[in-house]
């Protein structure tokens, strides 16, 4: 079932994109032939004044067709030859608006749910209440449960989440610690060995999940926060590009097919709505960012050109949008092919999709 939502979640964002690309053209005079969900044949279509809608086999995203769009580069430019309603008619700024419309869609798309998410309520703190006590840990094995409120450690009095994470720093796997804690209004104590942090072997940890304290914002400021969200992420997707560039990360390690992006979906959607939400957030604002790379077929390419378009006072060669499109198309399929060889290996050696952190 998560694999369900995750795959849908992924198919709105795409089609998120390509509504975009529909109202901007719309926008700025551009007949829009069809707008599609998915792809293959025709499930349903309608019309609805110049537009047909469908819905079709293949849930892989959707598509915008625009009139006259399907001709660049293959054919000279002729406006006579358009009408006054196609996509090569309109002048450069407008075909641009239309082309960076998709990706604004996306980023619009990510600020808006981030600030659902901050409307809604995010951690801020946590209290002392043990909320889940994680199976085969200390806690569990001590006998503690959900709805006991640590009291001390070792003797020492803890009154926050932050104080007993505090108490617990210089302990080591397998040393022998105390703990009270109360359960219904009575105190009680309970012993045993603390177990290793899975991220990090080396720190020390009872085994309890606390109960967290949610904060609500106001509308106006979460969509703030959202948008502040959004323009941290952008930035730290440059940085992971330099990164990438540089070696300091493994590209094998980093990219994901479709396969390892709906698998790390799945599994982030079966933790909670707040957490697969925030994840649809930053997948939309990568599928901006990747969008606007310079290169053709992707939506950065198409504006390339049309800032060569204007700088030199006229349309690019034909020709050359032919030879860069198919350089674009064949680097684009390498990228896929590595990506889903790289996702497949990790399933069939169990790797994670995502690299554990060392300790």
């Amino acid at each position: 079932m998560t694999i369900l939502v995750a795959l849908l979640g992924l198919i709105a964002l795409v089609v998120i994109h390509e509504l975009g690309h529909m109202l901007a053209a719309k926008a700025v005079g551009v007949r829009v032939t069809e707008f599609g969900v998915g792809f293959g044949p025709a499930l349903l279509k309608k019309k609805f004044g110049k537009t047909i809608y469908s819905f079709r086999v293949i849930l892989l995203g959707g598509f915008a067709k625009m009139a006259g769009m399907e001709d660049i580069g293959t054919v000279e430019r002729s406006t006579s030859e358009r009408g006054p309603d196609t996509y090569l008619a309109k002048p450069p700024w407008r075909r641009a608006v239309i082309i960076f419309a998709g990706p604004f869609a996306n980023l619009l798309a990510a600020v808006l749910i981030l600030a659902a998410v901050y409307v809604a309520g995010v951690p801020t703190d946590a209290t002392t209440e043990i909320e889940e006590v994680i199976p085969g840990s200390m806690a569990a094995e001590a006998g503690l449960q959900a709805g006991d409120s640590v009291v001390s450690v070792d003797g020492e009095d803890v009154g926050s989440w932050q104080q007993f994470q505090e108490a617990l720093e210089g302990w080591n796997p397998g040393d022998a610690v105390g703990l009270t804690v109360d359960r219904d209004g009575e105190q009680r104590e309970f012993s045993g060995e603390l177990i290793a942090d899975p991220e990090n072997p080396d720190r020390a940890i009872v085994g309890v999940r606390p109960v967290l304290v949610y904060t609500r914002y106001e509308p106006l400021e979460a969509l703030w926060m959202g948008a502040a969200d959004t323009v941290r992420i952008i930035g730290l997707f440059g940085w992971f590009l330099g990164e990438l560039v540089t070696g300091e990360v493994s590209f094998y390690d980093s990219v994901s097919s479709p396969i390892g992006v709906v698998g790390v979906s799945s599994d982030i959607a079966s933790q909670g709505l707040q957490s697969f939400t925030r994840l649809l957030a930053l997948i939309s604002i990568n599928l901006a960012i990747f969008n606007l790379l310079p290169i053709l077929p992707l939506d950065g390419g198409h504006l390339f050109f049309i800032a060569a378009e204007k700088i030199l006072g006229r349309p690019v060669r034909a020709e050359t949008v032919n030879k860069v499109a198919a350089f674009g198309l064949a680097l684009i399929l390498m990228l896929f092919v590595f990506a889903t060889y790289a996702d497949l290996s990790k399933i069939f050696t169990g790797e994670p999709f995502i690299p554990e952190k060392g300790p």
